[in-house]
């Protein structure tokens, strides 16, 4: 009978230990992240093809209804068909997707912003959109691109547009542009918005200041033909 017992009793402790050893010693939140990931892979491929054979289809309602939803999918993927997406004939669906990008602080979506931005036949709703969103994403990258925008006789609607982006990406080195269109850029509104993005960009903190590793002087080891 004892020896009947003793088994169930190790069994039960092999299973225990372990158990007992992982709540000593939670995962981290990148732990936790990777197997929330993992559990939800399915349906999140689930979700992606869904609303991508909507993207592909025939009905505007539900292509756009696809594009809202693939904001939201947090996949490379998702990102991709938005970009795909982002240059698509129809007006309300290009739209959508800039704005969705936008939203989404969509870094990779820089580029192409940008280059659609600089096309002759990007018309000008479609500019003021990408503006928006460059702003959202805040990429310094887009400062160069958007400050020679603002550099053109354009749409004063536009300009008003990408001094906003410039206050929202808050790269310092738009101040000097910014300065000079707030003392004498066309109309007291621009004026204004270039006033206000320069003060944004001033009161934003420094970015925090990484010293540079200590560098370690480590003679390599000899080899035994140098012994």
């Amino acid at each position: 009978m004892r020896g009947r017992v003793r088994a169930p009793l190790l069994a039960l402790a092999t299973i225990t230990i372990p158990a007992l050893a992982l709540a000593q010693f939670p995962l981290d939140q990148q732990g936790r992240r990777g197997l929330r990931d993992r559990y939800n892979r399915p349906q999140t491929d689930q979700k992606l093809d869904e609303n991508v054979r909507k993207l592909n289809g025939d009905d505007p309602e539900a292509r756009l209804e696809a594009v809202r939803a693939l904001g939201e999918i947090n996949e490379p993927k998702a990102v991709d068909y938005l970009l795909q997406a982002a240059n698509d004939p129809d007006t309300r669906i290009r739209i959508k997707a800039i704005d969705t990008l936008g939203n989404a602080h969509a870094k990779e979506a820089t580029g192409l912003l940008i280059q659609q931005l600089f096309l002759r036949d990007t018309d000008l709703p479609t500019k003021q959109r990408i503006l928006a969103a460059l702003g959202k994403i805040g990429d310094p990258r887009a400062a160069g691109p958007i400050l020679d925008i603002l550099s053109r006789d354009i749409d004063p609607a536009v300009r008003g547009n990408a001094i906003f982006a410039l206050g929202e990406i808050g790269d310092r080195a738009a101040l000097p542009a910014l300065d000079a269109f707030a003392k004498d850029g066309q109309g007291d509104v621009l004026r204004r918005l270039a006033v206000e993005a320069a003060r944004k960009i001033r009161d934003r903190p420094a970015p925090p200041v990484v010293p540079p590793s200590l560098a370690v002087d480590r003679k390599p080891p000899e080899s035994n033909a140098t012994r």
